[in-house]
C-alpha cells in the first residue's frame, strides 16, 4: 500500500507491504538508486512481502521537492540517511535490514556505519564500498553540468540504456522506456544533489572486514556503472555465500534477472535470521 511521509520540505511516497506476512516482525528497507524511484523494486516488493514486511520509499526529490541545502553546505549521502532513519522511526521500526541499489547502496553503507543499533544487515545490489576515483569525480561534474543544461529527461534518455546488458537492451526496449518514463519528472535540482552527494561520499570498504553485520553483494558481470573488476576486489572479502554474480546482466538485476535477485535476497535474509 502506498503511504506518504512528511520529511520537512514535502511528502515522499513509500510502499509498506507484507504487514500480514508470516515473518512481519522482520522488516526490509529497500532504497532505490540514482535516476530511479521506488517502483524499480516492484518485483522484489511483490516477492519479498510474502515473507517479510517491506518498506520502499522514494528519496527526497523524487516526485517531490528536493532537500533544502544551504549554499554553504555540500550535498551529502548522510542527508538521505537522516530522512530514511526518520521515516523508520516514524513507523516505530527499530531494527531492519537495508537493501540498496547503486546509490541506494551508498546510502545503506552510511546508514549501517552510523546507526549501528538499527541496521542488522546490508545488501549492496550493483553498488560499491569504494569512493569515487578522481576520474569518476570529474565525470560526476560533467553529469551535473549536463543535467543543469539539458534537464532530467534528456539525461535519462542518454544514460539509462547503458545500465542494461546488451542482450536485455535488445529484447526489452519497452521495459527500459518504462524506467525512463517513471522518473522523467524528477526535478533537475534534486538530480544534481544526488550526483554531488555521490561524488562527495567516502569509502566504506572497512565495513567488509568488520563482521559486525552480514553484508551481501549482488554483482552484474556486464555492469559498466560498477565495473566487475572493482566488485571482485570487494567480494573476495566476503563469505562466498554472501555473494551472487549474475552472468549476462548489467547494472539492473532487479529487472534483468528478477528471479535470481529475488531468490538471492530471500536466501540472504533467511540465512541471517536462522543464525
Amino acid at each position: 500500500m502506498l503511504h506518504y511521509y512528511d520529511y520537512g520540505e514535502d511528502q515522499l511516497a513509500y510502499f509498506d507491504e507484507g504487514t500480514n506476512s508470516p515473518n512481519n516482525k522482520t522488516t526490509l528497507l529497500l532504497i532505490h538508486g540514482f535516476g530511479e524511484d521506488h517502483c524499480i523494486w516492484k518485483r522484489q516488493i511483490e516477492f519479498l512481502s510474502q515473507y517479510y514486511r517491506v518498506i520502499a520509499p522514494n528519496l527526497p526529490g523524487v516526485h517531490c521537492k528536493p532537500l533544502s541545502i544551504h549554499h554553504t553546505e555540500a550535498p551529502s549521502i548522510r542527508k538521505y540517511v537522516e530522512v530514511m532513519h526518520e521515516l523508520m522511526h516514524h513507523l516505530h521500526i527499530e531494527k531492519y535490514y537495508v537493501l540498496g541499489h547503486s546509490m541506494g547502496g551508498y546510502i545503506g553503507l552510511a546508514f549501517a556505519d552510523y546507526y549501528v543499533n538499527h541496521v542488522i544487515g546490508l545488501g549492496l545490489i550493483h553498488s560499491t564500498t569504494f569512493e569515487d576515483s578522481p576520474a569518476k569525480k570529474e565525470s560526476r561534474l560533467k553529469v551535473a553540468e549536463f543535467i543543469q543544461e539539458h534537464g532530467t529527461l534528456k539525461f535519462l534518455e542518454t544514460s539509462t540504456q547503458n545500465l542494461f546488458a546488451n542482450a536485455f537492451k535488445k529484447a526489452h526496449p519497452d521495459q527500459i522506456q518504462d524506467v525512463i518514463d517513471s522518473v522523467s519528472d524528477i526535478n533537475s535540482e534534486a538530480m544534481v544533489q544526488f550526483v554531488m552527494a555521490m561524488r562527495n561520499r567516502r569509502s566504506y570498504q572497512h565495513m567488509l572486514t568488520e563482521n559486525r553485520i552480514p553484508i551481501w553483494m549482488i554483482v552484474g558481470e556486464e555492469d559498466i556503472a560498477v565495473p566487475i573488476e572493482d566488485s571482485l576486489q570487494q567480494t573476495q572479502l566476503l563469505a562466498p555465500n554472501n555473494v551472487i554474480i549474475l552472468k549476462h546482466v548489467g547494472h539492473m538485476g532487479m529487472l534483468e534477472a528478477t528471479e535470481q535477485v529475488n531468490n538471492a535476497l530471500l536466501g540472504f535474509i533467511q540465512a541471517a535470521e536462522n543464525k
